[in-house]
């Protein structure tokens, strides 16, 4: 069985530590869509959206044609119908963790990273995850909310492996 690993949440909502950290416990690739803004922006010292979402869809288009498991560092709230046509058709299962935290407490995770630029679109951010919720909510596999956040390492692998199990069940 091949998977991807991906997530739903806003800016700055822990993907990244949740994507390394599970990277390293089950030994798979991570697919970081914030490496590959960074590179665009180093090549043409610029924010080049078009090129950022050309070289985006390259790679995840090569990583899905490689036929791996992988982790999909990225947010997925606001391309899924693009993405989820493209998974149906190769083959892959999707664990999907929801990063569902509070205006509140992203505000003071946004204050202690210095996202100063992101917190003035936090509302927007925030409506486009519910509106993903609202039409695909029911293929999250793991919430994790703001009580659940710092135990949120050890519960996205715990679920992960029991998810996982349901499939070597199945042979």
């Amino acid at each position: 069985m091949k998977y991807i690993v991906a997530f739903t949440g806003v800016v700055g909502s822990s993907k990244t530590p949740i994507a390394n950290y599970l990277s390293g416990v089950f030994g798979l690739p991570s697919f970081n869509a914030d490496a590959v803004r960074s590179e665009v922006i180093e090549d043409k010292l610029s924010y080049d959206i078009p090129e950022v979402e050309k070289r985006f869809v390259e790679r995840l288009t090569r990583m899905i044609k490689k036929g791996e498991s992988f982790i999909l560092d990225a947010s997925i709230d606001r391309k899924f119908s693009e993405y989820k046509q493209n998974l149906d058709e190769s083959g892959y299962e999707l664990f999907l963790i929801n990063l569902d935290l509070s205006r509140e407490f992203l505000v003071k995770l946004y204050e202690a990273k210095g996202y100063d630029e992101s917190l003035k679109r936090l509302d927007q951010l925030l409506i486009d995850h519910k509106k993903f919720l609202e039409e695909f909510g029911d293929l999250v596999n793991i919430r994790v909310d703001d009580n659940a956040f710092p135990g949120r390492l050890v519960i996205v692998e715990e679920a992960l492996r029991s998810w996982l199990a349901t499939f070597s069940k199945e042979v």
